[in-house]
Protein backbone atom coordinates (compact mmCIF):
# COMPACT_ATOMS: atom_id res chain seq x y z
CA UNK A 1 0.00 0.00 0.00
CA UNK A 2 3.16 2.83 0.88
CA UNK A 3 4.66 1.64 -2.41
CA UNK A 4 0.99 2.27 -4.21
CA UNK A 5 0.77 5.52 -2.48
CA UNK A 6 3.94 7.06 -3.03
CA UNK A 7 3.61 5.87 -6.57
CA UNK A 8 0.34 8.35 -6.95
CA UNK A 9 1.86 11.33 -4.31
CA UNK A 10 5.04 11.31 -7.11
CA UNK A 11 2.59 11.33 -10.11
CA UNK A 12 0.84 14.12 -8.88
CA UNK A 13 3.48 16.45 -7.98
CA UNK A 14 5.25 15.45 -11.50
CA UNK A 15 2.25 16.39 -13.60
CA UNK A 16 0.91 19.19 -11.50
CA UNK A 17 -2.59 18.04 -10.94
CA UNK A 18 -5.12 19.56 -9.18
CA UNK A 19 -7.57 17.60 -7.18
CA UNK A 20 -10.94 18.64 -6.87
CA UNK A 21 -13.01 16.79 -4.44
CA UNK A 22 -16.92 16.96 -5.49
CA UNK A 23 -19.95 16.17 -4.19
CA UNK A 24 -23.02 14.39 -4.83
CA UNK A 25 -23.53 12.37 -8.01
CA UNK A 26 -20.17 13.44 -9.20
CA UNK A 27 -18.86 11.73 -6.19
CA UNK A 28 -18.58 8.70 -7.70
CA UNK A 29 -16.01 9.60 -10.03
CA UNK A 30 -13.74 11.19 -8.22
CA UNK A 31 -11.85 10.68 -4.93
CA UNK A 32 -13.46 10.94 -1.73
CA UNK A 33 -12.88 11.71 1.66
CA UNK A 34 -12.45 7.71 2.43
CA UNK A 35 -9.80 7.25 0.10
CA UNK A 36 -6.28 6.90 1.52
CA UNK A 37 -5.02 9.88 -1.43
CA UNK A 38 -4.00 13.22 0.81
CA UNK A 39 -6.05 16.08 -0.82
CA UNK A 40 -4.60 19.14 -1.78
CA UNK A 41 -5.72 22.71 -2.30
CA UNK A 42 -4.87 24.74 -4.76
CA UNK A 43 -2.40 27.91 -3.50
CA UNK A 44 1.12 28.75 -2.58
CA UNK A 45 2.82 26.43 -0.08
CA UNK A 46 5.52 29.30 0.29
CA UNK A 47 5.73 32.81 -1.59
CA UNK A 48 9.03 34.60 -1.19
CA UNK A 49 10.70 32.78 1.18
CA UNK A 50 14.14 33.96 1.45
CA UNK A 51 15.61 32.14 4.80
CA UNK A 52 15.40 28.75 6.03
CA UNK A 53 13.47 28.66 9.93
CA UNK A 54 17.03 29.07 11.08
CA UNK A 55 17.44 31.86 9.41
CA UNK A 56 20.16 31.38 6.98
CA UNK A 57 19.80 32.85 3.52
CA UNK A 58 18.76 30.87 0.64
CA UNK A 59 21.82 30.55 -1.77
CA UNK A 60 22.02 28.68 -4.58
CA UNK A 61 25.15 26.53 -5.74
CA UNK A 62 27.56 28.43 -7.80
CA UNK A 63 28.14 26.17 -10.52
CA UNK A 64 25.91 22.97 -12.36
CA UNK A 65 22.57 23.84 -10.40
CA UNK A 66 20.74 20.76 -10.60
CA UNK A 67 17.44 19.68 -8.44
CA UNK A 68 17.19 16.45 -6.51
CA UNK A 69 13.38 16.11 -5.37
CA UNK A 70 12.83 13.32 -3.33
CA UNK A 71 9.48 11.72 -1.50
CA UNK A 72 10.05 10.58 2.01
CA UNK A 73 7.56 7.27 3.84
CA UNK A 74 8.48 6.97 7.63
CA UNK A 75 6.65 4.68 10.01
CA UNK A 76 6.10 5.68 13.03
CA UNK A 77 9.32 5.93 14.99
CA UNK A 78 11.74 6.08 12.61
CA UNK A 79 15.04 7.86 13.39
CA UNK A 80 17.37 9.14 11.01
CA UNK A 81 21.15 9.00 11.36
CA UNK A 82 22.95 12.14 12.15
CA UNK A 83 23.58 13.99 9.08
CA UNK A 84 23.79 17.56 7.32
CA UNK A 85 22.78 18.37 3.47
CA UNK A 86 25.00 20.82 1.70
CA UNK A 87 21.98 22.64 0.02
CA UNK A 88 18.10 24.53 1.16
CA UNK A 89 15.42 23.12 -0.32
CA UNK A 90 11.30 23.78 0.01
CA UNK A 91 9.69 20.88 1.92
CA UNK A 92 6.44 19.78 2.54
CA UNK A 93 4.60 17.41 5.18
CA UNK A 94 2.22 15.64 3.85
CA UNK A 95 1.18 13.12 6.58
CA UNK A 96 2.18 12.86 9.99
CA UNK A 97 4.52 15.30 11.66
CA UNK A 98 8.57 15.68 11.08
CA UNK A 99 10.80 16.16 14.09
CA UNK A 100 14.17 17.84 13.35
CA UNK A 101 16.67 17.92 15.87
CA UNK A 102 20.03 20.26 15.52
CA UNK A 103 23.42 20.20 16.74
CA UNK A 104 23.99 23.81 16.24
CA UNK A 105 27.51 23.79 17.68
CA UNK A 106 29.52 21.39 15.99
CA UNK A 107 31.28 22.27 12.78
CA UNK A 108 30.27 20.03 9.72
CA UNK A 109 33.93 19.34 9.36
CA UNK A 110 33.84 17.82 12.68
CA UNK A 111 31.67 14.36 11.92
CA UNK A 112 33.07 12.03 14.17
CA UNK A 113 32.80 14.42 17.23
CA UNK A 114 29.72 12.94 19.32
CA UNK A 115 26.98 15.28 18.22
CA UNK A 116 23.92 16.66 21.04
CA UNK A 117 20.92 18.14 20.51
CA UNK A 118 20.60 22.35 20.88
CA UNK A 119 17.36 22.95 19.29
CA UNK A 120 13.94 20.89 17.78
CA UNK A 121 11.74 21.77 15.28
CA UNK A 122 8.65 20.06 14.33
CA UNK A 123 6.85 20.17 11.53
CA UNK A 124 3.28 19.57 10.52
CA UNK A 125 1.08 18.33 8.07
CA UNK A 126 0.47 21.39 5.48
CA UNK A 127 3.54 23.01 6.69
CA UNK A 128 6.16 23.66 4.28
CA UNK A 129 9.59 25.10 5.02
CA UNK A 130 12.97 25.65 3.60
CA UNK A 131 15.09 22.40 4.71
CA UNK A 132 18.43 23.93 6.55
CA UNK A 133 21.82 23.29 5.20
CA UNK A 134 24.91 22.96 6.65
CA UNK A 135 23.64 22.05 9.96
CA UNK A 136 23.92 18.55 11.75
CA UNK A 137 20.41 16.82 12.18
CA UNK A 138 18.83 14.10 13.35
CA UNK A 139 15.18 13.84 12.02
CA UNK A 140 12.19 11.42 13.36
CA UNK A 141 8.82 10.94 12.91
CA UNK A 142 7.50 10.66 16.57
CA UNK A 143 4.22 10.59 15.57
CA UNK A 144 1.55 7.36 15.51
CA UNK A 145 0.58 7.22 11.72
CA UNK A 146 3.26 7.28 8.58
CA UNK A 147 5.04 10.29 8.15
CA UNK A 148 4.89 10.94 4.33
CA UNK A 149 6.87 14.35 2.84
CA UNK A 150 8.51 15.43 0.11
CA UNK A 151 11.50 17.91 -0.32
CA UNK A 152 13.78 19.31 -3.50
CA UNK A 153 16.91 19.79 -3.29
CA UNK A 154 18.78 23.02 -4.68
CA UNK A 155 21.90 21.23 -5.31
CA UNK A 156 24.77 20.96 -7.90
CA UNK A 157 24.64 17.81 -10.62
CA UNK A 158 26.80 14.81 -9.58
CA UNK A 159 27.17 16.19 -5.96
CA UNK A 160 25.13 14.37 -2.78
CA UNK A 161 22.56 15.99 -0.99
CA UNK A 162 23.39 14.22 2.41
CA UNK A 163 26.15 13.57 4.80
CA UNK A 164 26.53 11.28 7.18
CA UNK A 165 28.09 10.80 10.52
CA UNK A 166 31.18 8.88 10.75
CA UNK A 167 31.50 6.62 13.79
Amino acid sequence: MKKITLLLISVLFTNCVDIDVKSGDDAKNHLDSSSSMPFFKTGDLMTNVSEDPMGNVLDYPDSNAAVTSQVKVWESGFKSPWHYHPYSGPAYIIQGELTVNYDTETSIDDSATEKKIIKTQTFKKGEAFLGIPNTWHVSENSGSEDLIFMIHWLGEKDKPVAFLEEK
